[in-house]
């Protein structure tokens, strides 16, 4: 039987934490190498970015790494993108936080016991990206929070969740 690999996306909000946290406890529990995936934010409606409260405060983080002075970040990543046209500046600046994201989760999943934790950071659709992140880590298992940053689209899953359900060439686990 081929070995069992995670892979976990997240997008910095509280469901992709608790995604974080179940993917790590499976791949403790099975020795299962695991991957975390954030998909970048690029395109994302500015009034979705206003309501990542528990990621605002990476973009005064993230600004060294982005080689971006601090006292050029505006307060808010809705602001940044909500203006006239986002620029390399913003784009850096979103690379950054996602770096930022993924490294953060990897502190988290190693904490709770993860195996062999690797990180990527990827641009596109959300759902086509995490589908196609599974087939080239050769994942049997998805772990996703069954909602992220969004606003409420579905009844039960957000919409990222019901396409990874539909796509996906493995197992896809959507966490409350």
């Amino acid at each position: 039987m081929p070995e069992t690999r995670i892979l976990v996306a997240t997008d910095g909000s509280d469901h992709g934490g608790r995604a974080v946290d179940t993917a790590a406890e499976l791949s403790a529990a099975l020795g299962a190498p695991l991957t975390i995936l954030h998909v970048l934010m690029h395109g994302r409606p500015a009034a979705e970015l206003e309501r990542m409260a528990e990621v605002e405060h990476l973009l005064h983080e993230a600004a060294p790494r982005a080689e971006i002075p601090r006292t050029d970040i505006p307060g808010s990543f809705g602001r940044l993108l909500g203006g006239p046209a986002p620029d390399d500046r913003a784009a850096r600046l979103i690379a950054a936080v996602g770096d930022a994201i993924v490294a953060r989760a990897a502190t988290r999943a190693e904490a709770a016991g993860a195996r062999e934790v690797r990180t990527h950071v990827v641009s596109g659709d959300y759902a086509d990206a995490i589908v196609d992140a599974a087939e080239a880590e050769g994942a049997r298992m998805i772990v996703l929070g069954r909602r992220g940053l969004g606003r409420l689209r579905g009844a039960v899953l957000g919409s990222v969740s019901q396409k990874v359900l539909h796509q996906a060439p493995c197992t896809v686990v959507a966490v409350p």
